[in-house]
């Protein structure tokens, strides 16, 4: 178990999650730890719900942020500004850990003092029981299980981090990411630039419940593609953190390019190949490239759930493929991304407030 001296704090940014937070913070203080050894602090954004109400009846300290929402990079830099422990844990309202995910994060940091962050995977049962968020949560499941040890992919549904290398890296880039989108990661990258060492345990697991959708994967997917190209670069990305869905979806792109130019090669021999063979082609490449995440999802679904899949899949990488390109033409025409003009002026004259303006970390 853990050192006697080894505080923790679990840092919580939440945005109108009435529905999911009791569960989330329930499942932390069923926690197979002393009570006496953690505190938990909830940092609200701007909700419109009840999400204080409930945040109140479970957490030590609860934060609530006013104007129309900062985003989790800069409400959980408020929560740990207030956090007095040695290892943060930053833990999504909308995700339960299991009982010993918590006392093995620290188990792990105190027994490899040559690391400082370790990350817990999604479990492989959703917490939502609908179709689409089945095929996502195992998608991400995929990524992390094949690309798991040390990488970059600082995991924001629940993720431990000693504090001292939390501040060193800069904390959380709240100058660029005003919404939730690769905040995590781009904070992984720096932890690894800086000579540390960030895990990510296929073992340690935790269950997502939020409920996802078509759109809702379509809009994940299009905003994780886009910021990856125009602001985090992607072969850099790609080499520090393999799991990320982005790779995923387009790491068997490529080859799906070069099969399709070999069947369209072998389709020039037939005399006027029909419309079928010829919209078959891609379709028929991008399946055969995408063999490994339809196998894992007939060996944990079965086969029916895969063959159901497999659509959804295609047209979630086309909208992967097409965002990578939005991204890398935005940073040649407007640059990266930075907040809006009125938030740059104040930070220019430093203006000292609370909460205070955004910062480059």
């Amino acid at each position: 178990m853990m050192s006697a001296s080894l505080c923790l704090s679990v840092v919580i940014s939440t945005r109108d999650s009435a529905s999911t937070l009791t569960n989330a913070l329930v499942a932390i203080r069923a926690s197979e730890l002393p009570p006496e050894s953690y505190e938990i602090i909830v940092v609200d954004d701007a909700s419109s719900d009840a999400t204080v109400a409930v945040a109140a009846r479970y957490a030590d300290t609860v934060v609530k942020l006013g104007g129309r929402g900062s985003g989790p990079a800069y409400a959980r830099n408020r929560g740990v500004e207030l956090a007095r422990g040695e290892v943060i844990v930053f833990v999504d309202g909308d995700v339960v850990v299991h009982p010993h995910t918590l006392p093995r994060m620290l188990d792990t940091l105190v027994s490899r003092p040559d690391v400082d962050a370790v990350s817990a995977s999604h479990d492989e049962s959703s917490g939502a029981s609908n179709f689409l968020s089945q095929y996502w949560n195992l998608l991400l499941r995929f990524g992390e299980q094949r690309h798991s040890g040390c990488s970059a992919q600082f995991a924001p549904g629940c993720g431990a981090v000693r504090r001292k290398a939390f501040l060193s890296a800069g904390m959380y880039d709240e100058w660029r990411f005003g919404t939730g989108c690769l905040e995590s990661v781009e904070l992984g990258g720096r932890l690894l630039g800086e000579g540390r060492q960030a895990l990510l345990s296929p073992e340690l697991m935790v269950t997502h419940l939020k409920r996802w959708d078509l759109g809702l994967i379509c809009r994940e997917v299009w905003s994780r593609s886009r910021l990856l190209t125009r602001s985090l670069g992607y072969l850099r990305m790609s080499a520090v953190a393999p799991s990320e869905v982005v790779f995923t979806l387009s790491r068997a792109l490529m080859p799906a390019v070069a099969l399709f130019g070999t069947l369209l090669l072998g389709a020039a021999f037939v005399d006027r190949p029909g419309v079928a063979v010829r919209g078959g082609l891609p379709l028929a490449a991008l399946l055969l490239t995408n063999l490994p995440v339809h196998r894992f999802y007939a060996r944990k679904r079965g086969v029916r759930f895969a063959v159901i899949s497999a659509p959804v899949h295609v047209v979630v990488q086309i909208v992967s493929a097409v965002a990578l390109c939005a991204g890398w033409i935005l940073r040649d025409v407007f640059g990266d991304l930075s907040p809006d003009a009125t938030t740059q002026a104040y930070s220019e004259v430093g203006l000292e407030i609370w909460p205070p303006i955004p910062r480059k970390p």
